[in-house]
């Protein structure tokens, strides 16, 4: 018979090593759930207010909308980001040196600018710094369009000078 050497259940690895094992494993997960459970952050109700927004906060490819022969037509600019708050600017300052020499104009007047964007339940309110009544068919066209391209988010509702122009779509 072999004798017992004293120490035996040490060298192989976790059997029989104090502080070590499932237990431990399981009281080292248990204690990690608590602390970070007990953050302190209570749950809520949901908190009520506008419908999600769908489809792309910011189309990174935007077209942009000018005249050319008395028609609106959609230019893209590829390289170019777009928010709604840079809209009513870029369509006030004109098309490019390369779109004008193609044909491409402006019915957006420059005193337009500064115009504000916000998004509402049914689209878009845009206040512009000029009186909404006395923009052309084309410009109302230029302006709404190139908006609900880059923020396909229903109608939008032009506001200035004491006037509006309200649920305008892309036509």
């Amino acid at each position: 018979m072999r004798p017992k050497t004293v120490g035996a259940g040490w060298e192989s690895g976790n059997r029989g090593t104090p502080g070590r094992g499932p237990l431990r494993e399981l009281g080292l997960a248990v204690l990690v759930l608590a602390v970070l459970t007990a953050c302190g952050i209570r749950p809520t109700d949901p908190i009520p207010g506008l419908e999600a927004p769908s489809g792309p906060a910011e189309i990174t490819s935007p077209s942009v909308y000018w005249v050319s022969s008395g028609k609106v037509v959609a230019v893209n600019r590829p390289q170019a980001s777009l928010s709604g708050y840079d809209v009513i600017s870029l369509l006030a300052q004109g098309p490019s040196a390369a779109e004008q020499n193609r044909g491409f104009t402006t019915e957006v007047p420059f005193d337009a600018v500064p115009a504000t964007v916000d998004r509402v339940a049914n689209g878009l309110d845009v206040t512009i710094s000029s009186d909404v009544s006395q923009l052309s068919p084309a410009a109302v066209q230029q302006i709404v369009c190139t908006l609900l391209g880059v923020q396909p988010v229903g109608t939008v509702n032009l506001h200035g000078g004491g006037h509006s122009l309200e649920f305008q779509k892309c036509a």
